[in-house]
């Protein structure tokens, strides 16, 4: 879903001439506990530590997704168990518990996979889920596969036999053996099974009961990989029509990631096309994947694919261990395609279609011409950036992500001669991981997931993909553009953001559900009745994401309709308020936060050097409002310095913006003279002159900002005669870039009240899916507040819906 397209915000923000260090944090300080480096948008464990995924299987309307799990982790994993979560979309999971423990009575359970025994062949019963379990032994790590069944919808597990394993190690001394993934041949009537001999290859083996099993033949690795685990194998339809053998297995050797073979498949024996590897993903921590099949596919022709983010030569190195207790995330779910190329078949993969529907805004910035570097002026932990970046002749051409606010520390995406590149700049972890590319090729399409440690890359429409784990800062937010030797256009750049769907699987206290009335809230006008709807309205697109029996929706007699619904006065406890939230985008009118119109600079503001006890000065410049500006000519003319000192704010808004003249000398060089943002003591943003006595307007996009107490100056270090001073104007608090006096007083908009000001706000996206949305109200907490949901539009998508109004320890949206 698309926020708003921003054809003239775009050129604001990207423009601004030094733009730093945004510190955006999951951790508010007054609320330490909360997680720093917890995923958005990406599967994690919910503690601990997790690694390998166990092959999700689709049972009563949803995915039930089985992986390892240690919680005794404590910097190193020792045994695991099978911990349980489900999901009907392969973005939002619900964690189920413990589904197998981790020390059983002759082991502890390690890789292995399920399958749901539709017919009963194995005797459990119809729809019994089956098992084939790796077991480790004991010290020498020798192990045996094992059959387990659930005859619980997959909640539990027992073992079938605790004396006689299905598949017994074929040693003598073949310690590792393990990872069975069981899939169904149908044309042979048959279960195939293919085991892991991690440092020879991969064994086929074939059974009618899941219990019972022979040897039917050996897949050795290909020279290069020096062993296989997770080994995998599948059948789909490629794009030609026909139904193709994939064999796949994470590696070691000249990589270590997923490498597959199609093949044919003759009931007993592989025969793959080429015995040189294919590669799904070339990241250096893409590992351990499984596919599925995707149940909505009935031709088979897409699949399902999960990997582990992290890789066993790193596998502790993670600062969400260090700093929340947690480590193990997944790579988004990917759908897989099989094209046909030439002589063989080739995997392509996305990210699955269902996170489009979480999006929850997105700026389109347009075509970018780089030549050297350039900053944007966005800031962020958690988007997926798309891109088609072209070139005539050049060197290098990158993204650099996640960009510290000194510069030293960035995670690169990039082009250079003939491979795509990732960088994640951590001594900790493989540095670089490359992907083969046509060195004669002069344009590349990017689409990069981002997220608290994980940056995934798609090229080309995912024909190939790049995986690896990152460990920067929370306060690591930048977003450069970067050429070397030559120029390069970025076209039709778009970064989205998504809800946080981690936060959506386990919430806090909820305040209002809106499922047994309005309950002590007040109504005001027509739009929200005497009682919250039960869903879509009549002549209304159909709404959705919305939970349990009742929500607020203003479009009760259309879009016409006006009016508020209120709540009680309650005191703030908790550091987030979240709520799920749809309708129309209408925003609350921008609100000016200085004209400096005054004789003085403005009530709560302070000045040192040579504008202390002076004011603003009464000017015509270029795009000016009003009769005066503030303008550090005043006392002294260029000759003048010193410092005009806002007094302190909460950010409540998404854009800062303001008018700008003057001289060109940018922060942090000495004898600068700029208007810069502080938080906490550190300059967020900053903004100069160009050389000219025209106002241009500067927007900095603070959305991920909002909560933070911060301060504005006005610096002018410069006695430069050559216009050694800058010009100030209409510094203003908007939902937009393009923020001006006299905005319509619309909205369709949720808000939060303390002391009778709003001090939280947001609208909708013009859409009926509501999303989660999160206010960081620490700085409130002990105060008395109201949240006020208003519908005051009458024009198109008039109109909003709320629901799940929840106080939380965590941000859910």
């Amino acid at each position: 879903m698309k926020l708003r397209a921003l054809a003239a915000g775009a050129a604001t923000l990207i423009t601004a001439p030094v733009l730093t260090g945004i510190g955006v944090t999951a951790a508010h300080a007054d609320n330490p506990d909360a997680e720093q480096y917890r995923p958005q948008y990406h599967f994690s464990v919910p503690d601990h530590w997790k690694n390998d995924p166990i092959r999700p299987v689709y049972l009563d309307g949803e995915y039930n997704y089985y992986y390892l799990y240690d919680v005794d982790y404590n910097g190193v994993s020792t045994q695991t168990a099978w911990r349980h979560a489900t999901t009907t979309d392969q973005i939002v999971y619900h964690d189920e518990g413990i589904a197998i423990p981790e020390d059983t009575t002759f082991g502890s359970p390690m890789a292995g996979s399920i399958v749901v025994d539709t017919d009963n062949t194995a005797g459990f019963g119809a729809g019994a889920l089956v098992a084939l379990v790796s077991v480790d032994e004991g010290p020498t790590n020798a192990t045996d596969q094992w059959v387990y069944y659930s005859t619980d919808g997959g909640d539990t597990f027992v073992p079938y036999s605790t004396t006689t394993p299905a598949i017994a190690n074929p040693g003598p001394g073949l310690h590792e053996f393990r990872d069975p993934k069981i899939e169904w041949d149908e044309a042979n009537d048959q279960w195939v099974a293919l085991v892991a001999e991690p440092l020879s290859g991969i064994g086929f083996y074939a059974s009618s009961d899941l219990k019972n099993w022979t040897f039917e033949s050996f897949f050795p690795a290909p020279s290069g990989i020096t062993f296989t685990e997770c080994p995998d194998f599948f059948q789909m339809r490629a794009d030609d029509g026909t139904l193709q053998w994939v064999v796949g297995a994470s590696t070691g050797g000249d990589m270590h990631t997923f490498a597959y073979w199609p093949g044919e498949w003759d009931g007993s024996t592989f025969t793959p096309d080429t015995t040189v590897p294919k590669w799904l993903d070339y990241g250096d921590d893409f590992y351990a994947a499984v596919t599925y099949p995707d149940e909505a596919s009935a031709d088979r022709s897409t699949r399902f694919l999960k990997g582990w983010v992290n890789y066993w030569s790193h596998p502790n190195t993670a600062s969400s261990w260090t700093v929340d207790g947690f480590t193990g995330t997944d790579a988004i779910t990917r759908e897989l395609r099989l094209k046909a190329t030439g002589d063989t078949y080739r995997l392509v993969s996305n990210p699955v279609a269902a996170l489009d529907d979480y999006a929850t805004r997105t700026w389109e910035l347009g075509d970018i011409a780089v030549d050297g570097e350039r900053d944007l002026g966005y800031h962020g932990t958690s988007y997926r950036l798309d891109t088609t970046v072209s070139w005539a002749d050049l060197d290098n051409v990158a993204i650099k992500l996640r960009r510290s606010p000194d510069g030293t520390r960035d995670f690169t995406v990039g082009k250079f001669d003939d491979f795509i590149y990732v960088d994640a700049n951590d001594p900790t972890m493989y540095r670089e991981s490359h992907a083969p590319f046509d060195p004669q090729a002069t344009t590349v399409q990017l689409s990069i997931l981002v997220d608290t440690t994980t940056v995934e890359v798609f090229v080309n429409g995912g024909e190939q993909a790049l995986t690896m784990k990152s460990n920067l800062d929370p306060t690591d937010t930048g977003l450069q553009l970067f050429t070397q030797g030559g120029a390069a256009t970025f076209g039709d750049v778009t970064i989205t953001e998504f809800a946080n769907v981690n936060g959506q699987a386990e919430g806090g206290t909820v305040f209002q559900d809106f499922d047994s009335g309005h309950d002590g809230w007040t109504t005001t006008g027509s739009a929200f009745g005497s009682a919250p709807a039960t869903g879509t309205l009549p002549a209304q697109q159909p709404v959705t994401g919305w939970r349990g029996t009742g929500l607020v929706n203003s479009y009760l007699g259309g879009d016409a309709s006006t009016g508020t619904v209120t709540s009680p006065t309650f005191t703030v406890s908790s550091p987030y308020v979240s709520f799920l939230v749809g309708g129309g985008d209408h925003p609350t009118p921008s609100e000016v936060f200085a004209d400096f119109e005054g004789n003085d600079w403005g009530p709560g503001w302070t000045a040192t050097g040579s504008f202390a006890g002076r004011g603003p000065t009464a000017s015509s410049l270029t795009n000016q409002a009003g009769a005066k500006v503030a303008d550090t000519f005043v006392n002294g003319g260029d000759a003048a310095t010193g410092t005009i000192t806002s007094p302190e704010f909460t950010i409540t808004r998404d854009y800062l913006t303001f008018r700008i003249a003057g001289g060109d000398f940018p922060w942090p060089a000495v004898g600068n003279a700029s208007v810069r943002l502080v938080i906490d003591g550190q300059v967020y943003f900053s903004a100069t002159g160009d050389g000219t006595p025209t106002l241009r307007d500067v927007a900095w996009d603070v959305h991920s900002l909002r909560g933070k107490t911060a301060y504005l100056e006005i610096v002018d270090e410069s006695t430069s005669t050559a216009f050694g001073h800058i010009m100030v104007d209409q510094v203003m608090w908007g939902n937009t870039p393009d923020a001006v006096v006299g905005e319509a007083d619309t909205p369709t908009a949720v808000n939060l009240k303390v002391g009778g000001a709003t001090v939280r706000t947001v609208t909708g996206t013009d859409a009926e899916r509501l999303h989660w949305e999160s206010w960081d109200v620490a700085d409130f907490i002990g105060q008395t507040a109201q949240i006020e949901v208003v519908d005051q539009s009458t024009a198109g998508w008039g109109h909003v819906n709320v629901d799940e109004i929840t106080f939380s320890d965590r941000p859910l949206g």
